[in-house]
């Protein structure tokens, strides 16, 4: 059965263009994994500084492995720079 990840994130207004292109780069690199089912980008379009990532992965293992790429990796060691806070992540079940 495959995990369902939504993950919300606010970034610094000074460090909005910063935040963008590696948020990009996050995305494109993780949508190339074996396993990765969607992996779609939003902005809140009256907040400009939010964001919403929302994941599908084929299951908990590939989900595990997406979280020791390199990609992944990185972007968690440079995004409290770029973060107002920590992201808020949710793990979910589809209901229907």
């Amino acid at each position: 059965m495959s995990v369902s990840l939504l993950a919300c994130l606010h970034c610094k207004k000074d460090a909005e263009t910063a935040f963008d292109v590696e948020l990009k780069k996050l995305v494109e690199a993780s949508k190339q994994e074996e396993g990765c089912l969607a992996y779609e980008l939003y902005q809140y379009k009256d907040e400009p500084t939010r964001y919403v990532i929302e994941e599908e992965w084929a299951d908990e293992d590939v989900l595990a492995r997406h979280m020791e790429t390199p990609h992944y990796k990185y972007f968690v060691h440079i995004s409290p720079a770029l973060l107002t806070g920590p992201a808020d992540v949710k793990i979910l079940t589809r209901l229907v």
